[in-house]
């Protein structure tokens, strides 16, 4: 008889987090009965097996005008989880991001049962506020695992969580990527790519200035994603007189066909958990630069062999990087193989049985 696991997280809407839990589910849908308990109700960005069971705990976010507001509304999302948990038979659950975690966990003592929860940010990094801070050094010792993507984040957390309840375990590339991959034939164009959501931590106006510099002929820069600084880039890109050159183009959940079709990969923020869209275009042969943000970047890329690595906020070696890469065919050719190799071991299948193997530990522990 399978047993009963749920994943917990904000929402499906694009994101890394939420293409990660889609990922895992359908992933573990074979071996589990997989429920996705969201907060708020979001039509799922990314494809989702039909065996996977989506259940939202309210409509549309509450707002949080103070702090009583902001405990009733956190007390009425713990409320909507232990019921959604008790009416699916819930044998465990595994929190994603940070605040879902410490009502997850919160949850899962009250019930009794077992729980993973999964940082994705270097917390160094994160916006919680004091209430929240506190409240994840008193909860997440009381999980049985937690899961982070670098050592990095590993030690931070080390600081008040035994060894032991710690465990790595890198994003999966989708199983849907990898048969893009196989089986679709794009021809290549002289385009860099970005891939990420358009905001201060993505660093995206770094590559837009690079680039502007650089100014290669027959070369595009395309940008997918969208953002809260969707129109400051915009602005920007007009200043720059690069219209033609920049494309701002959109959210995408058709993203491989871009992967395909570009020649470069740019990825230069300032902060990561663990970038999974670096992976993405690593794994579909695309030679990268990247920023030696924490965390993840230079866990990936050795620089020079199947990808590059900058200073952040470095335009100037930025666009000296892609200037490297522009005019050597050669160069991006053998960086390109190179970095696919160095992540087949982040396959979806391979990864999944990390998960796998955990989750049964877990439930056999408890």
């Amino acid at each position: 008889m399978k047993e009963n696991i749920a994943f917990v997280i904000y929402s499906l809407n694009s994101g890394g987090a939420e293409r990660v839990v889609s990922t895992l589910s359908n992933g573990l849908s074979n071996k589990f009965n997989v429920t996705i308990i969201t907060l708020i109700d979001t039509d799922p960005f990314y494809e989702l097996n039909e065996n996977v069971n989506v259940i939202s705990c309210g409509k549309t976010a509450t707002t949080q005008g103070n702090f009583i507001g902001s405990l009733q509304a956190n007390f009425k999302l713990y409320i909507g989880i232990k019921e959604i948990c008790i009416n699916q038979s819930i044998d465990i659950i595994i929190g994603f991001m940070t605040t879902t975690n410490i009502l997850s966990i919160l949850v899962a003592k009250k019930l009794k049962i077992p729980v993973i929860v999964s940082e994705r940010i270097y917390p160094a990094f994160g916006k919680l506020n004091k209430f929240w801070r506190v409240m994840r050094r008193l909860t997440y010792p009381k999980a049985d695992t937690l899961v982070v993507q670098t050592k990095p984040i590993l030690d931070y957390f080390n600081a008040f969580m035994k060894i032991e309840q710690l465990k790595i375990l890198a994003n999966p590339i989708s199983y849907a990527l990898q048969e893009a991959k196989n089986n679709l034939q794009i021809p290549k164009e002289n385009i860099i790519l970005n891939v990420g959501r358009l905001t201060q931590q993505k660093g995206q106006e770094i590559v837009i200035k690079a680039f502007a510099n650089l100014n290669p002929a027959n070369w595009q820069l395309h940008l997918v994603g969208d953002g809260p600084k969707k129109e400051v880039y915009s602005t920007l890109i007009k200043k720059l007189g690069m219209e033609e050159k920049i494309v701002l183009a959109g959210r995408n959940n058709q993203i491989s066909s871009y992967y395909l079709r570009a020649k470069i990969f740019v990825f230069p923020s300032r902060f990561e958990g663990f970038p999974n869209a670096l992976t993405e275009a690593m794994y579909m042969g695309l030679p990268c630069i990247s920023t030696d943000c924490p965390t993840g970047p230079s866990e990936l890329i050795e620089n020079g062999i199947n990808g590059f690595l900058t200073s952040i906020d470095d335009t100037s070696m930025f666009a000296k990087k892609m200037e490297k890469l522009i005019y050597n065919t050669e160069l991006i050719e053998r960086m390109g193989i190179n970095a696919a190799k160095s992540v087949l071991h982040l396959e979806e299948t391979k990864v999944v049985k990390k998960w796998q193997k955990l989750i049964i530990e877990t439930l056999q522990n408890s």
